[in-house]
């Protein structure tokens, strides 16, 4: 069976067929359109325009998602699709609305030809096995010492082992963070090896207050080109970037360097197109004006607890299963249907979306490839309801946003008293997972709130004890936990073998010390012999471990000429400027030589002893407060 594996193109739309494993392309010519709607006298004036050119018109009625508009169907190449749009834009403003002008031309393509990228037959089947090079090159002093390919490490004949894995291979995985890839395709095609390739600027932006950065792409021709930088790469594998395509009909490469959000808004997009729903050009209805009594009572946001610092024994963690995107669907809401009992469009674009996702999440246990693709869809999931608050999203309203976080405290307010009626007592709970102890039935509650919410719910946990950490000030702190499940494992949060920005060497200390706590309750306070022979052992032994374990990562928040206070990361900056680019959103290794004087560098041989003794010794907290409680 042939399976359309990717598309290039925009005025013709090339279609790469796969069957067994060979790769045909097929070459169409596409056609496209805007639509223009506004006032008789502004559509008079277009039309004006329109008859001293040479684009092709009609006057017809479509509909957005709040009704039918009388209005202007222009044809055109979609390379004139951008141009245009903004001369109309620039002309008429906001007077005049315009839609259907800046869609992806192969999603547009794909979605009214009603074509799909690795099609399956069923939600069951496995994707085709398509030859993949996975390559990494470890540089040093901007040469190249060696490469691996598929997990095998080359040292000699590199260039050579290098041209034939690209030549062999349709999917390359490749690293291109501080450039490595891209020194890697130059030697080599110095060394007298030629293939055709692109390289796309790196670039950093800002998202929910956060710096990300991207980091130069790289195209090769005849191959999807896959960073292994991609957030979406990362998080569920090239099984992750399949189902993605398959299901936002972006081209697999596109959805690597785009992120789930632009992702969410191509899969509304496509069902807009397949029910012939205009989508916006530029949003002009994000929110509707309030009262400050209206705004505050509606932007509450989700409800978080604060637990009672402690140990909890017998502790049932249920979690709804993207509760947000469930009472979108479930609620069916849509900005033009708030206030009506009408059909929600919105809704009904993420109902196969949230579906796919709890499919594949009740299955997620069978196959490594369910699971990748459970992780895939739940991060796209997690952001279509920011996206509903986005002031640019197509399909987006903060109203939207607002009546969605407003039904979540209400369900939980109202799956707390369900709890507390079976006979259980409530611990704590964080927007759309609760913490419950005692005695009920717990299938019986689960039931309960299902029926009475609507939204699926589950047992994400169950723990033999459960330790809720307090803050500096002790009070108890809303994501800071240990607990020790029935299954033999720990589910921890807040603590610093979950930071990224904290060195190995404390990461391993706090596994070793929860590797013997890993027993009953009662049993815990017997272990405190134990666990002071690992203190001792690791302040004893904190400068023999292998430098590696000292590194911190930081990450760069700002270029270097805007730091206005001169800290650690300025001056790791500055020492590293001339040797990589560095750019905001990136993260850098670094080990703490003299923390007093600001000295860090990427690579050491001495370390301030001091500085990561004391990191060592706040790392003891948590265990400290396990065994302190244990012994009540």
């Amino acid at each position: 069976m042939e399976i359309i594996v990717n598309a290039t193109g925009s005025d013709y739309i090339n279609l790469w067929y796969l069957s067994g494993n060979k790769i045909t392309k097929r070459q169409i010519k596409n056609h496209s359109w805007i639509f223009v709607s506004g006032n008789y006298y502004d559509m008079s004036m277009l039309e004006r325009s329109l008859d001293f050119s040479n684009l092709v018109y009609e006057h017809t009625k479509m509909r957005d998602i709040y009704g039918y508009l009388d209005g202007i169907k222009i044809f055109m190449r979609p390379s004139q699709i951008n141009y245009i749009a903004k001369k109309i834009e620039n002309s008429f403003g906001y007077k005049i609305k315009i839609y259907n002008a800046d869609i992806n031309p192969v999603l547009r393509f794909m979605a009214l030809n009603r074509l799909s990228f690795f099609k399956i037959r069923s939600l069951y089947d496995y994707d085709p096995d398509i030859k993949t090079a996975e390559i990494y090159a470890f540089i040093k002093n901007n040469d190249v010492s060696y490469i691996t390919i598929n997990g095998k490490k080359y040292e000699k004949n590199i260039y050579e082992e290098l041209y034939n894995a690209i030549d062999d291979g349709l999917i390359i995985i490749y690293n291109n963070y501080y450039g490595e890839f891209s020194i890697l395709l130059n030697n080599m095609f110095k060394h007298g090896y030629a293939i055709e390739y692109k390289t796309h600027r790196a670039r950093s932006f800002e998202s929910y207050g956060r710096h990300s950065y991207m980091p130069k792409t790289i195209s090769i021709n005849n191959k999807i080109c896959i960073d292994s930088n991609s957030f979406i790469f990362q998080e569920s594998g090239i099984t992750g970037i399949v189902e993605l395509s398959r299901l936002s009909l972006l081209p697999p490469e596109t959805v690597s360097v785009v992120t789930p959000g632009t992702v969410v808004s191509s899969i509304e997009e496509k069902e807009a197109l397949q029910r012939k729903i205009l989508i916006p050009f530029r949003k002009t209805d994000y929110e509707k004006p309030k009262t400050p009594g209206e705004f505050f009572e509606a932007d509450s946001g989700g409800i978080v607890f604060t637990p009672d610092p402690g140990i909890y024994k017998n502790v049932y963690e249920i979690d709804f299963s993207s509760m947000y995107p469930s009472i979108m669907v479930n609620y069916n809401l849509s900005p033009e249907n708030l206030s009506s009992a009408g059909m929600g469009h919105l809704a009904m674009f993420l109902r196969r979306l949230l579906e796919t996702r709890l499919f594949y999440k009740g299955i997620r246990e069978r196959s490594d490839i369910y699971m990748k693709r459970d992780m895939a869809l739940k991060s796209l999931l997690l952001n279509s309801f920011g996206y509903t608050g986005y002031k640019n999203a197509k399909f987006g309203r903060i109203d939207v946003h607002e009546k969605i976080t407003s039904i979540g405290r209400s369900i939980i307010m109202n799956s707390i008293r369900i709890a507390e009626k079976n006979g259980f007592n409530f611990i704590h709970g964080v927007v759309d997972s609760m913490w419950i102890y005692g005695d009920g039935d717990i299938q019986k509650t689960i039931n309960e709130i299902y029926e009475r919410t609507r939204i699926p719910i589950v047992i994400d946990s169950h723990y033999k004890w459960i330790a809720f950490l307090p803050k500096n000030n002790g009070i108890g702190s809303a994501n800071s936990y240990i607990g020790y499940k029935y299954d033999g494992t720990f589910k921890v949060r807040g603590i610093e073998m979950r930071r990224k920005n904290i060195p190995e060497f404390i990461k391993k200390f706090q596994e070793n010390a929860l590797n013997e706590i890993k027993c009953d309750f009662e049993q815990i306070s017997f272990r405190r012999e134990k666990i002071d022979k690992i203190k001792r052992y690791y302040l004893n032994k904190i400068s023999s471990f292998k430098v590696d374990d000292f590194k911190i990562k930081f990450t760069i928040s700002r270029h270097i000429n805007e730091y206005k206070v001169r800290n650690g990361t300025y001056y790791l900056m500055k020492y590293l400027d001339g040797h990589i680019n560095i750019y905001p959103g990136m993260s850098v290794d670094g080990i703490i030589i003299d923390k007093r004087h600001g000295i860090i560098r990427p690579d050491a041989e001495n370390i301030d002893r001091d500085y990561y003794k004391r990191m060592l010794i706040r790392s003891f907290k948590p265990i400290d407060f396990i065994l302190l409680n244990s012994g009540k």
